[in-house]
């Protein structure tokens, strides 16, 4: 009973001091600052630039993989073999031919030897030399048988012979002619063009061996692979061989509801969630926005989502390259208040 009495008067002192100080009312509180939200989005992990997929052009049967899902590859690295044993022996019988070629070529180019030269005017002297006698020869017997001294059958003998040995020293000087100057000039042409139509063939037989082969195009982590040693390859339909990626630097590719874009721009700060990481935040930053809104691809486990909204996509670059595997879906927060940057490209 005394307690209550004890309050009571309190209660009264103090409207009394209201009373005292005028009647006047105590000024009110000041409304708290507006909470400020962060734009939050959901988004998978993929990497720098698209997934590759790589196959061959060809149709062969697999000889060597020389890689396995998770490995590392530089550009230009040798992953898949096919065998190649028929390829390269078309090339080998290319470069063959290309030699002859080639060497024909040169020796027209070149003309001819010394020797060749040499021995060609010394046949062309000798047949002179016999044509002149088989002429001396024909003259005496035409001269015996003005004198009835010889046959007429024996002159006309002699003039064959001269006429023979007359023919064969023009063919033999003609010759000489030949060996002297060398190839004409459509057959160096013809050399030139064998060759290049070899070097061509050669190309070709290259071109069609490196099918056989497949190369990392850059450097990137193996991420699947769908054929064995021994396996057959087709291109209709193609076999895809296996893909890869280049994980050197991660992003997160998060779609901003329409309502929320015009709250993030480019160069805005903020980190990502997943929940295979509990609290665990991975700092990064927005680099592009796309330029049209679409629909929504990236799935979660809320029944509450709705699946018919339109969106924005966002690159959002993780700040260091955890090793968070590709396709984990992550929740990306973006500071509002963060100033944004130059676009980054």
């Amino acid at each position: 009973m005394k307690r209550i009495l004890l309050i009571g008067l309190v209660v009264a002192a103090a409207g009394i001091g209201a009373v005292a100080l005028g009647g006047k009312k105590a000024p009110p509180a000041a409304p708290a600052a507006a909470a400020r939200h962060d734009v939050v989005a959901p988004g998978l992990v993929v990497p720098k630039g698209e997934v590759v997929e790589l196959g061959f052009e060809i149709v062969g049967r697999v000889a060597e993989v020389l890689v396995d899902e998770g490995d590392q590859v530089v550009a230009g690295q040798t992953i898949i073999r096919l065998d190649s044993a028929l390829a390269r022996a078309s090339l080998a019988k290319a470069e063959a031919l290309l030699a002859a070629a080639k060497a024909r070529r040169d020796m027209l180019l070149a003309g001819s030897r010394a020797d060749e030269v040499r021995a060609a005017r010394a046949e062309a002297v000798a047949a002179r030399a016999l044509a002149t006698e088989r002429g001396l020869s024909r003259g005496r017997a035409e001269k015996l048988r003005d004198a009835d001294a010889v046959a007429d059958a024996v002159v006309d003998s002699e003039r064959g012979q001269a006429d023979a040995a007359t023919a064969r020293a023009q063919a033999a000087e003609a010759s000489y002619a030949l060996v002297r100057a060398g190839a004409r000039v459509e057959q160096k042409r013809e050399a030139i063009a064998q060759v290049a139509a070899a070097e061509a063939e050669v190309l070709s037989a290259q071109a069609y061996l490196d099918k056989h082969e497949i190369r990392a195009p850059r450097a990137g982590v193996i991420l699947r692979r769908f054929v064995e040693p021994g396996e057959l390859v087709t291109v209709t339909p193609p076999t895809l061989a296996l893909t890869m990626a280049d994980t050197s630097s991660l992003e997160v590719r998060a779609e901003v509801d329409e309502s929320d874009i015009a709250r993030v721009a480019v160069g805005q700060v903020g980190y990502a969630t997943c929940e295979a990481f509990g609290s665990r935040r991975f700092p990064g930053r927005v680099v592009r926005l796309t330029g049209e809104l679409g629909h929504k691809k990236v799935r979660n486990d809320d029944p509450r989502a709705r699946l018919d909204t339109r969106v924005r996509e966002v690159k959002f670059v993780l700040d260091e390259a955890p090793p968070l595997p590709l396709g984990l879906r992550m929740e990306v927060h973006i500071d509002e208040g963060s100033a944004p940057t130059a676009s980054i490209r």
